[in-house]
């Protein structure tokens, strides 16, 4: 039995923990200790209820021609050899989906004057990290991650970039590295639980993976900001799957934590955890929503050689920001170029999700499941990226101005942005359209009118049950490891492309 986290903190799929990571301030990691040098059969792996490196004792059970599936001796229940080699054939579906949507393939690299031919991202990651030949690791362990009881959330698993940094203690830090390109798959609960969200939780790991090593091949400075790095691996393990996320779209709807209709969304990463823990989830659902209704956006609007390699134009662009988007976006429309309206138009489509002109096109689930509340606050602080809504019953002119607050009319088949004119239409829309992530709360106005009867959708969804799964960087805060992303690019770019 897994002893229980005292930090009481919600635990997701992990995003890759080199990533900036919000507010939160973590002591956690900063025990200076030394390890032995590991065996052929041992893993350096972060305890996340201690923040002390162990070692794992793993065996390789299973193996194909691009990964290695090892499982930790002391894992209880033990993972079957069937299992094992499920996971391996599975993670041959995965990595051709992937690569399909979000890799490059065919290309060469300058390594000291001599051009390398690379198959695909994948290929050159397990190069990257000392690898030669092909294979991903897949380490299957019971992640310490202080999970007890069905109510708690776990690390369902997580991808450290760290592991592209020579094995052993990591120079300037106080973590290990395996030397290896690895994805950490948990066990108990996460297999023992849902061994489907396992397979779920590789897609999403891996692309991280692929996130990184695409930024690292074209020479980047940074990695691009955590809201487009989650929701483009949330979009991962839809590819994989082939259907909604039911789960996060699930949360969103239930909003359980009474934050999502308060305006919490993405754009601002973990900023109401510290309020309530289970508004983190907020960020994964809302993040899968917006990146999904842009593909589906994109899928009615542009042709297939447009929209089919859509989020792999969004890994290899330039940007770090939202330009990463609306770089795109503005070939679905000219005026989406402009993020206040992107995001406007997008919260819009939240409230009236089959609406016709902004709506989620084509996807019958979501058009007839999501929902969201209206609100009836008189003002409301929100921070950059948040919106709300309130009914109108007459037409409403704000008070004040805000110097980011955005507002607009909505109907179904309409957004009539704020002009200074009295606002009209069914719901007043009340945004912050700061692109500063760590840009200041603003306060917006809204009518103040009773909110109606929230619409049902008993029917359209499932019950919603836990544990969720959570992330590893939302758990130790997301500060705490920064300077590995900025050592590896600064080492990566000193060494212009040797490894």
């Amino acid at each position: 039995m897994k002893k229980r986290n005292l930090r009481s903190l919600f635990l997701v799929l992990a995003l890759p923990v080199f990533m900036a990571m919000g507010t939160a301030s973590c002591n956690l990691f900063r025990f200076d200790l030394t390890l032995p040098p590991t065996g052929p059969n041992e893993f350096f792996v972060m305890d996340f209820v201690t923040g002390r490196y162990y070692i794992v004792t793993a065996d390789m059970v299973a193996y194909n021609d691009y990964s290695t599936i090892w499982v930790e001796r002391s894992s209880v229940p033990r993972v079957t050899q069937e299992q094992a080699e499920r996971i391996a054939d599975e993670y041959l579906v995965i990595r051709q989906r992937l690569l399909e949507t979000f890799g490059r393939k065919s290309f060469t690299v300058n390594h000291r004057d001599t051009e390398i031919y690379f198959a695909d991202i994948l290929e050159y990651a397990n190069w990257l990290a000392g690898g030669d030949d092909g294979r991903l690791t897949i380490l299957l362990l019971d992640i310490r991650d202080g999970w007890q009881t069905p109510a708690d959330p776990y690390i369902a698993g997580f991808f450290f970039s760290g592991d592209f940094s020579p094995r052993g203690r990591i120079p300037g830090t106080n973590h290990y590295s395996n030397g290896r390109d690895i994805i950490y798959i948990d066990t108990f609960p996460g297999l023992a639980l849902n061994f489907e969200h396992a397979l779920s939780t590789i897609a999403h790991e891996l692309q991280h993976l692929i996130n990184f090593a695409t930024a690292i091949q074209m020479g980047q400075t940074r990695m691009m900001d955590i809201w487009i790095d989650e929701g483009i691996a949330l979009q991962a393990e839809h590819v994989y799957r082939g259907e909604n996320l039911v789960e996060r779209v699930n949360w969103f709807v239930w909003d359980f934590a009474n934050t999502i209709s308060r305006g919490n969304n993405f754009f601002v990463w973990g900023n109401h955890a510290g309020s309530d823990p289970r508004a983190i989830l907020d960020d994964y659902a809302t993040a899968y929503l917006f990146f999904r209704w842009l593909f589906l956006q994109a899928q009615a609007n542009l042709e297939p050689e447009s929209y089919s390699r859509f989020f792999y134009r969004m890994i290899t662009s330039g940007y770090h920001d939202h330009r990463i988007v609306t770089s795109l976006a503005k070939e679905i429309n000219p005026e989406w170029e402009n993020w206040d309206v992107l995001l406007g138009t997008w919260l819009a489509a939240n409230l009236y999700p089959d609406s016709p002109v902004f709506g989620y096109k084509n996807d019958d689930f979501l058009r007839n499941a999501l929902a969201i509340r209206t609100l009836g606050d008189t003002y409301i602080p929100l921070y950059p990226g948040e919106g709300v809504f309130s009914r109108i019953l007459n037409p409403f002119t704000p008070p004040g101005p805000g110097t980011n607050i955005r507002y607009a009319g909505l109907t179904p088949g309409a957004i009539i942005p704020f002009d200074g004119s009295p606002i009209t239409g069914e719901v007043l829309l009340t945004f912050n359209v700061n692109t500063n992530i760590a840009g200041p709360v603003e306060t917006g106005f809204l009518t103040g009118v009773p909110p109606a009867a929230a619409r049902l959708v008993e029917d359209a969804l499932p019950p919603l049950k836990g544990p969720f799964r959570i992330d590893a960087g939302d758990f130790i805060g997301r500060n705490a490891e920064m300077e590995l992303s900025d050592l590896f690019f600064q080492r990566r770019n000193r060494e212009n492309g040797e490894r």
